[in-house]
């Protein structure tokens, strides 16, 4: 798993996946070794005047450096999700695009080919906190989802695979490949009673599976009709279905065939 560069304060080394690059930071006392030693006071001593920071240049001050702070934040959060196009970073089937509006919400797509979803094609919305790293993306399902992990809302438990998210360790590919897990049947028999939002699903699931596995087929034939798949809404989602007519359909499938 690749980590971000990370650099250490005591030496100004920069480290990637645990190498060291050989730059380091000037010694304090090799640099002071090279100062001349002061043989008497300036002629222009007389003349220095201590500075300071009114209060409205500190404002501007700090307000400058949020700036740079936010703008480094908004840099990392648009790397990452170019680095999704890396091998095992955004999992098969999974799909998202970054709001038209706000880089912070990332729309996305699942499509569940096998399992107790299978064939269904659930949208979701990622809402990343200002503090990320520091603290997790909140996952909300935009379809009707009945599942252990999900509550009336759509909210999404990430509790049981993240019980305490570590920054710079836990990125945002990690709720990805967690958002397909969910639906497979490895993940589902693990859950524990207390990360599931919905008792009576996970309930379901472990005293009644025909019950379970007809609600959760119905979830994912809702999930396809046209009503809930040409939905645009809302209007900065940009991941967006269009119907295809079947001369339109055959020239794609045909296209798919050849690459």
């Amino acid at each position: 798993m690749s980590k971000r560069p990370y650099v250490s304060p005591s030496t100004g080394a920069r480290k990637l996946g645990g190498l060291a690059s050989t730059t380091r930071s000037p010694n304090v006392s090799n640099v002071f070794s090279h100062v001349r030693p002061s043989t008497g006071p300036s002629p222009f001593h007389h003349r220095l005047k201590r500075i300071t920071l009114s209060d409205e240049d500190e404002e501007q001050q700090d307000e400058s450096i949020y700036g740079i702070s936010e703008s480094f934040k908004r840099y990392e959060l648009m790397t990452e999700f170019i680095n999704l196009k890396n091998p095992n970073h955004c999992p098969l089937g999974v799909y998202v695009l970054p709001s038209s509006e706000n880089l912070y919400i990332w729309y996305g797509v699942i499509f569940v080919h096998q399992g107790y979803y299978q064939s269904g094609a659930f949208k979701f919305r990622l809402a990343i906190p200002e503090s990320y790293p520091e603290h997790p993306p909140a996952v909300t399902f935009m379809s009707d989802m009945f599942h252990p992990l999900v509550d009336g809302g759509g909210n999404l438990s990430i509790s049981q695979q993240f019980p305490t998210w570590r920054p710079y360790e836990d990125y945002i590919f990690h709720i990805l490949h967690y958002i397909k897990n969910i639906f497979k049947k490895n993940i589902l028999d693990r859950l524990i009673d207390k990360h599931c939002f919905n008792k009576e699903a996970y309930r379901l699931y472990r005293t009644d599976i025909k019950i379970f596995s007809k609600l959760a087929q119905q979830c994912a034939q809702l999930s396809i009709t046209e009503s809930y798949l040409l939905d645009h809404f809302p209007d900065d989602n940009m991941i967006r279905f269009s119907p295809v007519s079947e001369p339109k359909f055959d020239e794609l499938w045909s296209q798919l065939l050849k690459q």
